[in-house]
């Protein structure tokens, strides 16, 4: 091989390791959500100017008089849901929760090894419980957290994935002092559409922990609202 062919063949080894190592640092580097989240904070902003307006603007335009009072701050949750995803990957729920196509959300996302994502602020409300009802309340979403544990209905749910639940539920429950017994499923709230989160669920493991409410006799028990 003359030194001109080595050349150039060195050179092209060093352009097809270079390709590979760009391609690899693009792949790692990657941040699949960059422009999701930049719609994220995009959309909070605009509500932030929506109370920035002139008091007015709000429900009651009839009003002559506005003497704004000193005593408020934001609505807190009360409840939270628990629901599986019915899909087969964090990922793919990930993907779903960011369509603009699906326009279903949660609060929190629990995967299977335990890793939780937080994809709304607490104080917002996300799209989660659909035509539900408990009690007098028809409106879930506007008072309640929605958590969404990556498992598909027909699987136990993995004890990294229970663990990390319960730091979730700790830390909501001091934050918002949410009741033991506002902790409910999907299936609670909407019976006629919902199984969720399936057979496999460990109820009584989150009731003896404090987190909803466990009986060994439901005899006579009537379910708020229906």
């Amino acid at each position: 091989m003359s030194r001109k062919d080595h050349k150039v063949r060195s050179l092209t080894i060093w352009k097809f390791l270079s390709a590979i190592a760009v391609s690899l640092l693009c792949a790692c580097s990657a941040k699949p959500f960059v422009e999701t989240n930049r719609l994220y904070k995009k959309q909070v902003k605009q509500y932030a100017k929506i109370l920035r307006r002139m008091p007015l603007t709000d429900s009651l335009h009839s009003a002559s008089h506005w003497v704004g009072t000193t005593h408020f701050n934001l609505r807190k949750p009360n409840y939270v849901i628990i629901h599986h995803t019915a899909q087969n990957s964090c990922a793919q729920t990930l993907k779903t929760f960011t369509s603009p196509k699906s326009p279903v959300s949660a609060h929190y996302v629990i995967c299977r090894d335990g890793t939780v994502y937080h994809m709304l602020n607490d104080y917002l409300r996300a799209w989660h419980g659909g035509v539900s009802r408990w009690g007098s309340i028809s409106d879930i979403n506007s008072s309640s957290i929605g958590i969404e544990l990556d498992n598909n209905g027909a699987e136990p749910f993995p004890e990294m994935q229970v663990s990390s639940l319960l730091n979730v539920l700790s830390v909501l429950k001091n934050a918002y002092a949410i009741p033991e017994s506002n902790f409910i499923v999907h299936a609670d709230v909407a019976p006629a559409r919902k199984q969720d989160p399936s057979r496999h669920f460990p109820w009584k493991t989150l009731a003896e922990k404090g987190y909803g409410l466990w009986y060994t006799d439901t005899t006579g028990l009537a379910v708020p609202g229906y």
